[in-house]
C-alpha cells in the first residue's frame, strides 16, 4: 500500500486537509470523468422511514450520520488529481480521506408541500452536480424530506448503487442502536462536523484485486468485430430508440462540456403495489425464471411490438452484481463498484410474436387492447435466466466484460470516450438491486424502511445507450419501484410513460 500522503487544500477554510491513500483503480477514474467532463451527475437510492408515526428529527438524523461516516469508510474518500509518474504533464487520480465532514456539506432538511412528486425529486437530484473541485467537500450528500424521506445522493466513484443498500442498511442500524447513539454526540464539533474515528477503516479493496482471471484480448477483439459488423451493415432504423435525438460531440479531459451543455437527466416512475408483485414473483419461482429476466422479457416485446414496429435486433444490458464471484466477498454492508454487464443481441421476431394486438394509439389508453402468448412469454424469460446464469457462472462472459475496464487504468488524458457507443447505443439497461434488508445483528429499535427507489443519473446519450435505463428497487412484501431514466431531449417523454404503463399491463396479464 502507498504510504498516506498529506495536503491541505486551497479552499480549506476550517484546517481540513487530506491525506492519499491509494491509486484510483480504473472504475474510479472512470466514473470521475463521467462527473468531472460532464457525462454522468451521480447515483441516488430514496427510502422511505417509518416508527409508530413519528418523524426524523434533527438531533436523531445527525447522531446516527455520525455512527455511519465511522462505519462507512468510503463517506469520507474523495478523488484527488496528482501528477503522473509515466509522463510529464499528465495527472494520475488518487483516493484520498478526509479528517472531518462540514454538516452544511453533506445534509440538507427540506420541505416539500403536498404529495411528494418522486419523480421531480430524483430529477432535481441527478441534475445538481458535486463540486469536485473543493478538495475539502465529500463527494456524497444526504438529502432529508418532510422527515420521513432520506435520499443518499452519491459520486459513482464512492460506489455502485448496492453501495446505496449498505448506506441504508448502515444508517437505518444506526437509528435503531440507542447506546450508540447517545455516544456520538462527541463526534459532532462545536464547528458543525462530523469527525473521522483515527485510525480510520481503510477502504474496501479494488474488485480487481480479487479476480484470477485475465483480459482475454482474443474476447476484447471478437466484440470489437462483432459490434462493428453489426454496426456497419444493419441499418439504424432496424435498431430501437432509432428516433432519438442528441448531439454527436465527446468531451475530453482538456474540452469537459460546459455547465451550459451537461447531461441533464429525466425521470419517469412506475410503482409496482405488493399485491402484484408478490404474486408475480410466486409466478416466476413457478416458471424456473427472476423477475430481473421477466422485466428483461416484458421491456422487449414491447419496445418491439408497440414502439419499434420494424426494429429488426434488440440490443439490452444488464447490471449484475460481481459480490459473490471474488476471492473475497465484500459482503453487502460495504461500498465498492463491483458491477458487470451482461450483454444480448436478440432478433426481435419471436418477441413481437408473442405480444398479440397492438396498444391503442389513444395517450389516454396506451393499453386497452393488448393481450399476449402468456406460455410463449414464460418461456423465453425462462430461457435469459438461464443463458444468463451461464455467462455469469460457466462461460466467464461477465467478468471479461467487467475486466475489459482495466483498459482504461491509467493517466486521466489517456482516456478516450470515442467508441463507448459502439456497444451500447441503441440499447436499454436493467439495473436491479433486488430486494433491501435490514442488518441481520441490527437492534430492533422499531425504525423501519416502507419503501425504497434506486436511480442513477443518465449518461450522455452519444456514450451510452440513448435508450432507457430501468432502475430497480423493492422492500420485501412491499411496493417495487422502477425508475425509467433518460437524456432530457434524447426520448420523448410520452414515450417513456408508455413504455412502463404496457410493461405494468403486461404483468397484469401474466399474473
Amino acid at each position: 500500500m502507498a504510504a498516506e500522503l498529506t495536503r491541505s487544500s486551497k479552499t480549506t477554510d476550517q484546517g481540513c486537509g487530506y491525506k492519499l491513500i491509494r491509486e484510483a483503480g480504473p472504475l474510479e477514474l472512470l466514473t470521475h470523468l463521467y462527473h468531472d467532463l460532464g457525462i454522468q451527475s451521480n447515483v441516488l437510492v430514496f427510502a422511505e422511514y417509518t416508527k409508530d408515526g413519528q418523524l426524523l428529527t434533527k438531533s436523531r438524523i445527525l447522531k446516527a450520520l455520525a455512527v455511519v461516516i465511522n462505519d462507512q469508510s468510503a463517506l469520507s474518500i474523495i478523488g484527488i488529481s496528482q501528477p503522473s509518474v509515466k509522463k510529464e504533464g499528465n495527472h494520475r487520480l488518487w483516493e484520498a480521506r478526509l479528517p472531518a465532514l462540514r454538516i452544511q456539506d453533506c445534509v440538507e432538511f427540506l420541505e416539500i408541500q403536498g404529495n411528494l412528486n418522486a419523480s421531480q425529486v430524483f430529477e432535481n437530484a441527478h441534475n445538481q452536480w458535486f463540486d469536485t473541485k473543493d478538495a475539502t467537500k465529500p463527494w456524497w450528500k444526504v438529502i432529508i424530506i418532510n422527515g420521513r424521506y432520506v435520499m443518499f445522493v452519491f459520486h459513482h466513484s464512492i460506489g455502485d448503487g448496492l453501495s446505496g443498500y449498505a448506506f441504508h442498511r448502515s444508517f437505518l442500524a444506526a437509528l435503531n442502536a440507542n447506546e450508540a447513539l447517545s455516544e456520538t454526540m462527541s463526534e459532532i464539533t462545536s464547528e458543525n462536523t462530523f469527525a473521522i474515528h483515527q485510525p480510520p477503516k481503510m477502504p474496501t479493496a479494488s474488485p480487481f484485486d480479487h479476480i484470477n482471471t485475465k483480459v482475454s484480448w482474443i474476447y476484447v477483439i471478437y466484440g470489437f468485430l462483432f459490434w462493428s459488423i453489426m454496426r456497419f451493415f444493419v441499418n439504424q432504423k432496424h435498431f430501437f430508440f432509432s428516433d432519438a435525438l442528441f448531439p454527436k460531440e465527446y468531451p475530453t479531459f482538456d474540452r469537459p462540456f460546459p455547465v451550459e451543455i451537461k447531461t441533464r437527466t429525466k425521470v419517469e416512475l412506475l410503482r409496482i403495489d405488493s399485491e402484484i408483485m408478490t404474486r408475480c414473483l410466486a409466478e416466476c419461482r413457478k416458471h424456473n425464471t427472476s423477475f430481473t429476466a421477466l422485466l428483461h422479457t416484458l421491456i422487449q416485446v414491447t419496445l418491439a411490438s408497440d414502439i419499434y414496429p420494424n426494429a429488426k435486433f434488440g440490443f439490452s444490458r444488464l447490471a449484475v452484481n460481481l459480490r459473490p464471484l471474488l476471492k473475497v466477498d465484500p459482503g453487502r454492508d460495504v461500498f465498492t463498484n463491483a458491477v458487470s454487464t451482461y450483454y444480448r443481441v436478440h432478433p426481435l421476431g419471436r418477441y413481437r410474436a408473442y405480444a398479440w394486438g397492438r396498444t391503442s394509439s389513444s395517450a389516454s389508453s396506451p393499453t386497452q387492447e393488448m393481450s399476449i402468448d402468456a406460455p410463449k412469454m414464460w418461456e423465453l424469460a425462462k430461457t435469459y435466466k438461464r443463458d444468463l446464469n451461464h455467462a455469469t457462472y460457466k462461460s466467464g462472459v461477465v467478468m471479461q466484460d467487467f475486466l475489459i475496464c482495466k483498459i482504461f487504468d491509467g493517466d486521466m488524458e489517456d482516456v478516450s470516450f470515442f467508441g463507448h457507443g459502439l456497444y451500447q447505443n441503441n440499447s436499454f439497461l436493467i439495473s436491479n438491486l433486488g430486494v433491501f434488508e435490514p442488518r441481520e445483528n441490527m437492534h430492533e429499535g422499531g425504525w423501519s424502511i416502507k419503501d425504497i427507489g434506486f436511480s442513477a443519473g443518465a449518461i450522455r446519450a452519444t456514450l451510452s445507450d440513448f435508450g432507457m435505463v430501468f432502475n430497480v428497487a423493492s422492500v420485501k412484501e412491499k411496493d417495487c419501484l422502477i425508475s425509467a431514466v433518460y437524456e432530457e431531449g434524447v426520448l420523448k417523454d410520452e414515450m417513456v410513460k408508455k413504455v412502463l404503463m404496457a410493461v405494468l399491463k403486461r404483468i397484469k396479464l401474466l399474473i
